[in-house]
């Protein structure tokens, strides 16, 4: 019985430290953020592709982050 309920401790703090898929709690800003992209080019600078279906490099997602682009 006590090496069930271990068992069960463990699996439940594994579960809990995994996290989940949407971490928009952690993360804030405008969109598109670089989480929200997929990596399609690795080079200086990388591309991205995002939900938006528009592709943008680092600088971009950078100035959109930091709101120069808004200028």
């Amino acid at each position: 019985m006590k090496a069930r309920l271990t068992a069960f401790a463990l699996a439940a703090s594994a579960f809990a430290m995994t996290g989940c898929a949407d971490m928009s709690v952690l993360s804030s800003g405008p969109t598109p953020r670089v989480e929200d992209c997929a990596l399609i080019g690795q080079s200086t600078p990388s591309k991205f592709v995002c939900g938006d279906g528009k592709s943008y490099t680092a600088v971009q997602l950078a100035d959109i982050r930091t709101g120069k682009a808004a200028k």
